[in-house]
């Protein structure tokens, strides 16, 4: 249960962005779902409607749902664990392992969340919202790598303040069509998320978010390009949408790829997802503040198409 007041300065705002202001370590869309839900009291009376605007002096209270009270259930599920204390958990995701259920019901049962509830006993951070508890940044269901989840709040604060300030370091390996030139660069490009689509493209509308993606060819094979892949923002399908934007998109992206490259690329190599895979992370650990460096190797499915692109 939260406690807020509003201040002069605050009059008149949404009550969803009042909250979402107070309180950045929670998604906008899971602070509108629990107004609706009936969850958020000003001056003792209940309120349905994110768009109600608050007036100085009001007392808010907010009863943030449990993980108990989700109707997500944990599952046996074995996880590659790269890093666990008692505030997170670092996992090694597989493709094809999505990371939370959604909103609309979609993967209720073999996602990272009920993997993680049976693994930490239910002993998860409650701000990701109800559907992803635990869960301080994702990756998407066909992107392996490395993934961090919170214990308590108090850890997810934590991770989530270093994240908001660009304070972590996130290195992904991918395989890119053609022979990306020069060799070291980035991309600085705005990113759109358009509402009830589920994919973003570049854009220079006042909503756009700004995005930096900074890379290094590692080497090329045949006509692909290995590269080691640095995000400074991390945007949904940054680093798919930056790529496929300047001609060099992900090989075996399904979403921004060139579809008949894809289906040759799997009839040589076997490749039947994205060639994404988070590698690398460098944090500061939320209970002493120590820097920790992370890796993840390479899946064999990955290792097999280099292999085969090689030869």
């Amino acid at each position: 249960m939260r406690h807020y007041t509003v201040s002069p300065e605050d009059k008149g705002m949404r009550l969803d962005q009042y909250l979402a202001k107070d309180k950045p370590e929670y998604t906008r869309s899971f602070l509108q779902k629990i107004i609706k839900g009936g969850s958020v009291f000003i001056n003792d009376k209940k309120v349905t409607k994110a768009a109600l605007r608050v007036n100085e002096g009001d007392e808010l209270v907010v009863i943030v749902p449990s993980i108990r009270e989700t109707g997500i259930h944990a599952e046996d599920i074995p996880l590659d664990i790269v890093y666990e204390d008692k505030d997170i958990v670092v996992v090694n995701k597989p493709a094809g392992m999505p990371v939370h259920p959604t909103d609309h019901g979609a993967h209720v049962s073999g996602t990272l969340v009920n993997a993680l509830l049976y693994h930490c006993k239910n002993s998860l951070s409650g701000i990701g919202g109800e559907m992803r508890p635990g869960i301080v940044h994702r990756l998407d269901k066909q992107t392996s790598g490395l993934l961090i989840s919170a214990k308590n709040d108090h850890a997810h604060r934590m991770v989530s303040g270093q994240i908001m300030a660009r304070h972590i370091t996130k290195r992904y390996i991918t395989l890119l069509k053609g022979h990306l030139t020069p060799k070291t660069g980035s991309i600085e490009a705005p990113i759109l998320k358009t509402l009830g689509e589920k994919k973003v493209q570049i854009s220079n509308h006042e909503k756009a978010k700004y995005a930096l993606t900074h890379y290094q060819v590692i080497k090329y094979l045949g006509n692909y390009s290995l590269v080691e892949v640095r995000i400074v923002t991390g945007r949904t399908h940054q680093i798919r949408v930056h790529f496929a934007s300047i001609g060099h998109p992900v090989a075996g992206d399904d979403h921004y790829g060139d579809p008949l490259d894809n289906e040759t690329l799997k009839q040589k190599t076997g490749l039947s997802r994205q060639f994404l895979h988070a590698a690398y992370l460098k944090f500061k650990l939320p209970s002493n503040g120590q820097e920790i460096e992370l890796e993840a190797p390479m899946p064999k499915d990955l290792k097999m198409t280099l292999k085969k692109l090689e030869k």
